[in-house]
């Protein structure tokens, strides 16, 4: 094992751990059909399996952030990605809906793990700006998997069926297990190992939420990934019964909006050492407040075509990117010796947000362009105002 890390190394085995939720979200949304058809289940028991998954993931990081800073990032990375492997392997041999959605709620539980545990280690290695540089460089890798997600989901799904995607996610999260294991070396700092006793934890958790800045900040970044998950979990309704494309047509909606998260992490990347985070974040939600009003106004004033549900969105996703990353650092920050706890604090709120958004919001909204574009809105909404709060404290 190399006992040098290459930072390179690092950023690209972080992108490729923190695509597997993309593809564990976007890769099987072709097959719903199919899904539906084989295993006699509906549309709306379809996207349950999707906001399990979600919530899952929200509830498994306050077990894993902890676990984490007591037993150091590797090991949780590894073991994590191996119980990924199984559960995608039980989805893939799932003869029932509710094996199915067993096998979807392992697979949150398990990726959650290796999220919260890779994230920790950009900013145990990273310092200053750097980070805020590493992580811009991650999300431009990053950026492949929504993209391409549904484009190899679609593929499968045409020429192998449904149950290949799942085996397509065992084996990417085989090859993650192999390239982490022999380039990544352990990034904690052993002065920062923390107890799990539960009192310790219990404690560790109480104290980050009594920060003043920190659960606001975290708040902050799952409205905004929330507002993003309104068209990501009804993306189903929205290419097949809005804009009456295919299953081979996903990418029409994700590979331009993939596109505006490119472009929003190369500018922060380029202006992180001209502009601070705070003005990078407000100039980001400037560009969000521009990309829902449009799109409130395009969907309430003319019929649906492809190009004006899909630009608004890539807007929304330029300033996305361009904020994600200075609000992560300004959260792990707030907590320097727990970075485990407040990594998965972040996850809980972002993923717990979408799985919010797509149990109770999505279905009560995706029969409406016009309504999902309301939701958008106004979950962003809360982000910015959550941001004018703290933005002087940062």
């Amino acid at each position: 094992m190399k006992t040098v890390l290459s930072p390179f190394v690092l950023i690209v085995v972080v992108a490729l751990i923190g695509m597997l939720a993309p593809f564990s979200i976007d890769t099987y949304l072709p097959s719903f059909p199919s899904i539906e058809a084989e295993l006699q289940a509906s549309r709306a028991m379809l996207s349950q399996t999707l906001a399990v998954y979600l919530a899952c993931f929200a509830l498994a990081t306050l077990f894993w952030g902890p676990m984490a800073d007591k037993w150091g990032r590797r090991p949780i990375i590894l073991g994590s990605l191996l119980g990924y492997l199984v559960s995608s392997i039980v989805c893939a041999l799932a003869n029932s809906y509710e094996l199915l959605l067993f096998g979807r709620a392992l697979q949150g539980v398990m990726a959650a793990g290796s999220l919260v545990a890779s994230r920790a280690m950009i900013r145990d290695y990273f310092q200053g700006q750097d980070a805020q540089r590493a992580m811009a460089v991650m999300m431009m890798l990053f950026t492949a998997a929504p993209a391409l997600a549904p484009i190899i989901g679609g593929w499968l799904e045409v020429h192998l069926g449904w149950r290949s995607v799942f085996y397509f996610l065992a084996a990417y999260a085989l090859l993650i297990v192999s390239l982490f294991y022999f380039r990544v070396i352990e990034t904690q700092n052993p002065a920062h190992v923390q107890s799990i006793h539960p009192a310790n934890i219990a404690r560790s958790y109480w104290q980050s939420l009594l920060h003043p800045q920190f659960l606001q900040i975290v708040a902050a970044q799952g409205f905004l990934i929330g507002g993003f998950f309104v068209y990501v979990a009804g993306a189903a309704s929205l290419i097949y019964d809005h804009l009456n494309l295919t299953e081979q047509q996903f990418w029409l909606f994700f590979v331009p909006v993939v596109s505006g998260v490119l472009i929003g992490s190369i500018m922060v990347h380029r202006l992180t050492h001209r502009y601070n985070s705070r003005t990078l974040i407000t100039a980001a939600l400037s560009l969000g407040i521009v990309s829902v009003v449009v799109n409130v106004f395009l969907e309430s004033q003319f019929e649906a075509a492809p190009w004006m549900v899909i630009s608004p969105l890539v807007l929304y996703a330029i300033g996305f990117a361009m904020a994600n990353p200075g609000l992560s650092i300004a959260a792990l920050d707030c907590l320097p010796s727990r970075r485990g706890i407040a990594s998965s604090m972040q996850s809980l709120f972002q993923m717990g947000t979408a799985g919010l958004v797509a149990a109770v919001v999505v279905p009560l909204v995706e029969q409406s362009l016009q309504w999902m574009a309301i939701a958008q809105a106004l979950l962003f909404s809360v982000t910015v105002l959550l941001w004018l709060n703290v933005r002087r404290a940062i």
